[in-house]
């Protein structure tokens, strides 16, 4: 008996739907390894601004990235699906929140503990993000991406191996802190109803305002001093860099979990000494480049996976 036209068309729908669904984990890992290489760049910026206090940076950064959100929410009107309001309320104010908070901890973490110990104990967020998803949410998290990121965490300790360590528990804590914002910014990015590219953006206003509120004589006095070329790199960083960095992986949750999206911030670690050897011509230590090639391969053998899965369930 000959298929009938609506039964054909049905079918049609069904095989559509889920073709779309299998390639959703491969869409996820292509724009969050875009979003990890893009902000992998940022150690450029920062050392071209040449700004010694870290605050002023976060405080202009901040501005910037909600500035270019906000710009761009008004004149591009399609981008509002995937971009969300450039305002706080009741969907986004807790990873809007989540994100501030990592940004604030990340920095005091920095200026005040070792880089290699910080970013080791950071490496820690798709970990972080599995322990939570698990517990909190009864969500499994796929082995492959859990020895990803044990890979990726390895690749983190080669990395810093080379560098001198000096621990301080403080900085430690803020490390820490760090992750666990971190990770759960993306578990709840991931349950936002509407767009969620501009959340990181919102998270830069908030920590803005705080610095702003907390330290704010000390980065307007030296937000005045700066040079034209200086803000050039900042405004540079915020209203490019930074938001389509973040916005990317941000928008990965969607499509892969938390833990997943994790896996592409250390990219930045992997990829900072290429460019800086690049463009300020300070070559890598071996570890670096040892390190870096751990990190890359786990990303990307992840990714390739997730494809061939998707190819397999299509």
């Amino acid at each position: 008996m000959p298929d009938q036209p609506g039964s054909t068309a049905q079918a049609d729908v069904v095989n559509k739907g889920e073709s779309m669904k299998a390639s959703q984990p491969m869409n996820g890992n292509l724009l969050g390894i875009l979003g990890g290489i893009i902000i992998s760049t940022d150690s450029i910026f920062i050392r071209m601004m040449q700004i010694e206090n870290s605050w002023t940076i976060i405080a202009l950064r901040g501005f910037f990235m909600w500035g270019a959100c906000l710009l761009v929410w008004l004149l591009w009107r399609s981008s509002r699906s995937v971009l969300g309001v450039p305002w706080i309320n009741k969907s986004n104010l807790l990873p809007a929140v989540l994100f501030c908070l990592s940004s604030a901890c990340f920095i005091n973490a920095l200026n005040r503990g070792n880089v290699a110990t910080v970013l080791v104990i950071i490496a820690s967020t798709p970990f972080i993000s599995a322990l939570i998803l698990r517990i909190f949410f009864h969500t499994r998290v796929e082995r492959s991406v859990m020895l990803a990121a044990l890979a990726g965490m390895a690749g983190v300790v080669i990395v810093m191996s080379g560098k001198e360590v000096n621990d301080n528990m403080l900085a430690n804590v803020f490390a820490l802190a760090t992750a666990v914002t971190m990770a759960l910014a993306f578990i709840f990015t991931s349950k936002v109803a509407g767009g969620s590219v501009g959340l990181p953006s919102l998270g830069g206003l908030l920590a803005s305002l705080v610095v702003l509120l907390f330290a704010g004589g000390e980065v307007w006095q030296e937000a005045s001093h700066l040079t034209t070329e200086q803000y050039g790199w900042v405004i540079t960083e915020g209203i490019l860099i930074m938001p389509l960095a973040m916005g990317l992986i941000a928008l990965s949750t969607r499509y892969v979990s938390a833990a997943n999206a994790g896996l592409f911030l250390l990219l930045e670690t992997a990829l900072a000494p290429l460019w800086i050897a690049l463009f300020l011509n300070e070559m890598p230590s071996p570890q670096a480049v040892t390190g870096g090639v751990i990190i890359i391969a786990a990303v990307v053998a992840q990714s390739l996976y997730a494809r061939q899965r998707a190819k397999k369930t299509a």
